[in-house]
């Protein structure tokens, strides 16, 4: 979608103007640079690769002409300076970007016109600028107005630039530009530079800042704050008359599996996007929670709080259930996350009760020394049954309260929460719950392991392991050591085998944690930017099942009713049919 521009056709000077006579509509300025494109720029990459390039209806009706064709009246002047193009992945942004900086350099007429191309980091900012620098090289008319060298575009009749910066490169802040193409504005997190940029181009006539970008999962970004500017614009274009904002998206109401909504979201599907495997990613994000966020991000430009990227909360909604009578005496462990001290300590024990229905799962792992990824199939043939407990220091609450979070005080009157005394977390209080009144609830907890994470955790581990006669274990927070249990995890509660109470903390946890993937496929949970926001119960409970599915299994159980229970082989991803009358074998 786009600005509505209210214009009205004025016979005596033959053009629109606005109803109030402030801007008018300059159709020859418009075309020209439109034709600039197809009659001087071609595209080198990709199935339309050495054929001209022709602006999509989009481009050419949203982007192009309104932005070069509004113009001042009292000035004659452009009337937009500033465009924020927010378009999914694939739609031809940055092309449309690089073009957008050759017209700027060379045919706006603009003495010493210094344009630059901004990203993260350079070679992002190259992905602009060297296409730019390919097209100058690829057309004879532009070669002779321009000289491509290596780190910039120079026209020497205007004494003109077209380079790229970081927007990390010291003393980049300097120059009077004249146009401004960030590509990847969402992965911007200098606001110093944008902020330099856009003062600094109050210093020419008819300045353009081009923002160009997809969702992404950061709600405190620069890019954010632009986006709901945009919309507010939108709304209002009162608000800032010099703002055109694009905007193409699947809203948060909108059924994201239709090719219909596919359509409405991406200008570019059936011409540069293919179909086919559009809707391949689609299945994709609906079989795999882990890869929704980067379908929605990528693929239906929707915004996506790093908070909900992994579970969605109707499957963890749909694993609460019963308890069976008597579970408190299953086989378990247990996971700690101390975090820092002035936060949320977590320690879940997670039980194991075997079941004959058996469940096969598809686990990437990788070698570690090359890191190539390797795929097993892992057969789990059992459920588990989570009870996390919580404690937070007093002081912390208070600061959440300050800020409008009230969610603690209400978990801790509901008995999910145990808030301790002074600025920062109570360890003995942690020792003392855990030894005195957690594990007399699960007689075979000492038999079993609790994993901690040594960061944090290893002075209070130390105390359980030589005081209280537990078996403490280290879980490094890395790919090696989380990425089972996390795959595990996933595939328990997508199978309704994570049998939980409904505790409305930890469901707080499932919402905010996300998964991190390295180059072989292997996650691990990680924590959103916002410091309220936690996953120490998810963290402590995937530490747990590590610990769970690493130790002996017991040789035979009666459960669900069931008198006839198959044997099983104990560790994790090692289960397997085995011959009933055959005796179990050991891990």
């Amino acid at each position: 979608m786009t600005i509505e521009i209210p214009a009205v056709w004025s016979r005596a000077r033959k053009r629109w103007e606005s109803p109030d006579g402030r801007y008018y509509f300059d159709a020859e300025a418009a075309d020209k640079a439109c034709d600039f494109f197809p009659t001087f720029l071609t595209h080198h990459i990709g199935e339309f690769a050495g054929e001209a390039f022709e602006l999509l209806d989009y481009q050419r009706l949203l982007v192009v002409r309104p932005l070069f064709g509004w113009k001042d009246a009292r000035t004659g002047f452009r009337r937009f300076r500033f465009l924020f193009l927010f378009v999914p992945k694939g739609n031809g942004k940055s092309p449309l970007g690089s073009g957008l900086g050759l017209y700027l350099l060379l045919c706006d007429d603009e003495p010493a016109a210094e344009v630059f191309s901004v990203a993260t980091d350079k070679d992002q900012a190259k992905v602009v600028h060297e296409s730019a620098k390919i097209m100058v090289e690829q057309s004879a008319d532009l070669s002779e107005l321009a000289q491509v060298l290596r780190d910039s575009i120079y026209c020497p009749t205007s004494r003109g630039f077209y380079k790229a910066i970081a927007s990390d490169a010291a003393g980049s802040h300097g120059g009077r530009p004249h146009g401004v193409i960030i590509d990847e504005f969402h992965t911007q997190r200098n606001r110093d530079l944008f902020e330099a940029l856009r003062k600094s181009m109050l210093k020419r006539r008819q300045p353009m800042l081009v923002m160009l970008s997809h969702a992404g999962d950061d709600d405190e970004s620069i890019c954010f704050e632009e986006y709901e500017v945009a919309k507010r614009v939108l709304k209002d274009a009162s608000i800032d008359p010099a703002y055109l904002p694009v905007i193409f998206e699947v809203g948060p109401k909108e059924d994201w599996t239709r090719e219909r909504t596919w359509k409405k979201a991406n200008p570019g599907y059936g011409i540069t996007i293919n179909p086919v495997i559009f809707a391949a990613e689609c299945k994709a994000a609906q079989d795999t929670p882990r890869k929704r966020n980067d379908y929605l991000k990528f693929n239906c430009n929707r915004w996506v709080n790093q908070a909900t990227a992994w579970l969605p909360s109707e499957w963890w909604d749909a694993c609460e259930g019963p308890f069976p009578e008597g579970y408190e005496s299953l086989e378990c462990a247990a996971g700690l996350d101390m975090a820092q001290k002035i936060d949320l300590v977590a320690f879940h024990v997670v039980l194991r009760q075997p079941i004959e229905v058996e469940l096969k799962i598809e686990v990437t792992t990788a070698d570690e020394e090359t890191l190539e990824p390797e795929k097993r199939e892992v057969s789990l043939n059992f459920r588990v049954y989570g009870v996390p407990f919580f404690w937070l220091p007093e002081e912390t609450v208070r600061d959440r309260e300050r800020e409008g979070f009230t969610s603690y005080r209400d978990w801790a009157a509901a008995g999910l929460l145990t808030i301790t005394e002074g600025a920062s977390i109570d360890y003995d209080r942690v020792f003392q719950d855990i030894t005195k009144k957690i594990a007399p609830r699960f007689p075979l907890l000492k038999q079993g392991e609790i994993g901690y994470d040594p960061a944090f955790a290893t002075d209070i581990a130390n105390r359980l392991r030589d005081k209280a006669g537990f078996k403490t274990v280290e879980v490094l927070q890395n790919y090696q050591h989380l990425n089972e249990p996390c795959q595990v995890f996933e595939a328990l509660v997508k199978s309704k085998r994570w049998v939980h109470d409904g505790n409305r903390l930890m469901r707080w946890n499932v919402e905010n944690v996300a998964v991190k993937r390295d180059d072989a496929g292997r996650i691990r949970p990680v924590k959103p930017r916002r410091a309220h926001k936690k996953i120490d119960g998810v963290v402590s409970g995937i530490m747990g099942l590590s610990r769970l599915t690493a130790q002996s299994a017991p040789k035979q159980s009666k459960y669900a009713g069931d008198d006839d229970v198959m044997p099983f082989v104990a560790g994790l991803g090692r289960y397997e049919e085995r011959d009933r009358d055959a005796p179990p074998t050991t891990a």
